[in-house]
């Protein structure tokens, strides 16, 4: 049920000029995600993980209350064998790396050396407690998932520069260690 004794915030309803900046600036993001994905071959992705789903960008108005997008390679969210390099950006909050990788396939793959930190939230998805580390381990996680905050530019040459060193680096990382696992 509508509580009507809310008030509508009308100025910011009606502010035409403000609502299309944010929807460009939602564009420009979207299409820089695009175009940071298609710097990495389906082929590519899928020679470090065979069940490698490619790549896509997803959006959404409503992350604890904010505008987001994400970019997905590999997309293979299986907790136990699979293996996802996710760009989120978060808008008010900032543009994160995640790697998400099997508890069995990838247990011993470290992401410090590369200034990750490793997630201690109960889930995967809980980025406002990831972020803000609000966490406590207090009981085995059923996932292993890495995460750091991303530089931005705004030049977006710049910020797809940064972001395209930051994946391969991850990429060359899994491939020594799944390398060095077959050994």
């Amino acid at each position: 049920m509508i509580d009507h004794s809310k008030l509508l915030d009308l100025e910011l309803w009606s502010n035409e000029e403000l609502i299309r900046k944010q929807n460009r600036l939602k564009l420009i993001f979207h299409e820089l995600l695009g175009e940071l994905g298609n710097e990495f071959s389906n082929q590519t992705l899928q020679d470090l993980h065979f069940p490698s789903k490619g790549k896509k960008v997803t959006q959404g108005n409503d992350l604890i209350g904010l505008p987001y997008q994400v970019l997905d390679l590999i997309r293979d969210f299986d907790f136990d064998q699979g293996l996802n390099i996710r760009v989120l950006n978060w808008f008010g909050k900032g543009i994160y790396l995640f790697v998400l990788c099997g508890k069995e396939a990838f247990q011993d793959w470290d992401l410090k050396s590369l200034d990750f930190e490793l997630c201690q939230a109960p889930s995967p998805w809980d980025y406002s407690e990831i972020i803000e580390k609000s966490s406590l381990k207090n009981e085995e996680l059923t996932y292993i998932q890495w995460f750091k905050e991303l530089p931005i530019d705004p030049e977006t040459s710049n910020s797809l520069f940064l972001w395209k060193k930051e994946i391969e680096s991850i990429l060359i990382s899994a491939k020594a260690f799944l390398a060095k696992k077959e050994n």
